[in-house]
């Protein structure tokens, strides 16, 4: 039978699940919430091994693009900067693919606040896509679906973590002109188990036990230089949580590194040199690099990983204020360029008791004294001394 990763290794990606061609493979839930392939059906098994062949974890298929040009950048448009994670850079480039009728895929959330990934084809409908969702996204049938959408010559941009573009890019096993792939840094990827627990204790702690109506983890009515974004939780009849970054439970359990999947502990994606056209990400730390590129709305740190990537950014430039900068500048207060997140100790422990539902307990576990800024503090010398090396 084929060796699939093993779960320290496998992303999730679905890669090995889509390529099948006798449907031997499904995705299935751990006791976690993370999805792992699992041979399903063995008797339908042909051992053609392409589900070892295109894992992007088992393979260096050559797929990685140089790294080129680095920006600092922000959408003109205040809407779109206020509906965003960061400076909107990618609702300008979602808006000039869906004008040469093209297709979007993206992470959503669907009625319940599970995430999944989603085809978009009309400039409204973006707003699905905006916005940090930190819970892993289900991509269920969406490589097969880009890629009937790509052998029709249709063009499409696919967004998503590293490890998804990789895992997307060892699928096709080729490269499409017409495909634009953009991914972000990522911090690592949350339990999806933990988030639904969560959002449930949300919604017994602030509306009675109904479910949030609107989620947003990072809103700007607090600001966002200095990480002062927050995360609000919005119910029918007006009720509201709102909360400053690195106060909410949910968030130290995400940011200290309590809830990751165990790939993240060693991502094989980080770096300079991605699968990517694109990376884009919160340009943390441009108060100190570029102080006039941040007006505390947002601005968007920007890498090149292609031509493709390039001639987006040109095309879209007249919609954006942007200036170059350079990747160590990038990587100064953005160590998830560069280094993998180290699982919390006492990560058995707090996945133990969010699957109890007691949060309550939760707060006694977790460390207070771990704000981001002091972690930036703390890993400088290591990035330090990875760009000198």
């Amino acid at each position: 039978m084929p060796q699939l990763a093993s779960n320290k290794l496998c992303t999730g990606c679905s890669a090995c699940v889509s390529i099948c061609p006798k449907h031997c493979i499904s995705m299935e839930k751990d006791e976690n919430g993370f999805l792992y392939p699992d041979i399903a059906a063995p008797e339908k098994c042909i051992n053609c091994k392409l589900c070892e062949k295109i894992c992007p974890v088992l393979n260096n298929n050559g797929l990685n693009k140089q790294s080129g040009e680095a920006y600092a950048a922000y959408s003109l448009d205040n809407d779109i900067r206020l509906e965003s994670s960061s400076g909107g850079i990618f609702t300008e480039i979602a808006k000039n693919v869906l004008e040469h009728e093209g297709k979007v895929y993206g992470a959503a959330y669907d009625s319940d606040f599970s995430v999944h990934h989603i085809c978009v084809d009309k400039v409204e409908d973006l707003a699905l896509l905006r916005g940090a969702k930190y819970s892993q996204s289900n991509l269920k049938e969406c490589f097969n679906e880009v890629k009937r959408q790509l052998q029709n010559n249709i063009l499409v941009l696919f967004s998503g973590t590293p490890c998804q573009v990789a895992g997307l890019k060892s699928f096709l096993q080729k490269e499409y002109d017409h495909l634009l792939c953009v991914d972000f840094l990522c911090h690592g990827i949350p339990s999806p188990m933990v988030w639904t627990k969560y959002v449930q204790y949300r919604a017994n702690q602030d509306n009675r036990g109904i479910k949030p109506s609107k989620i947003n983890l990072r809103s700007k009515q607090t600001g966002w230089s200095y990480y002062q974004y927050s995360n609000l939780y919005e119910y029918t009849g007006g009720i509201r949580y709102l909360s400053k970054s690195g106060e909410d439970i949910f968030m130290k359990l995400f940011i200290g590194d309590y809830i990751n999947r165990e790939c993240c502990s060693h991502c094989l994606f980080k770096g300079y040199e991605r699968a990517s056209d694109l990376t884009i990400a919160d340009f943390w730390g441009i108060w100190d690099i570029l102080p006039e590129m941040d007006d505390n709305q947002g601005t968007s740190a920007v890498v090149v990983h292609s031509e493709n990537g390039k001639q987006i950014l040109a095309s879209i430039s007249t919609s954006l204020k942007i200036k170059p900068v350079t990747l160590e500048q990038i990587s100064q207060q953005n160590p998830s360029m560069l280094l993998s997140s180290k699982p919390n100790k006492k990560r058995n422990d707090i996945l133990e008791l969010v699957k109890d539902d007691q949060f309550y307990k939760i707060k006694d576990l977790i460390s207070n004294n771990k704000k981001k800024r002091k972690f930036i503090a703390l890993v400088k010398q290591k990035i330090k001394g990875i760009l000198k090396s």
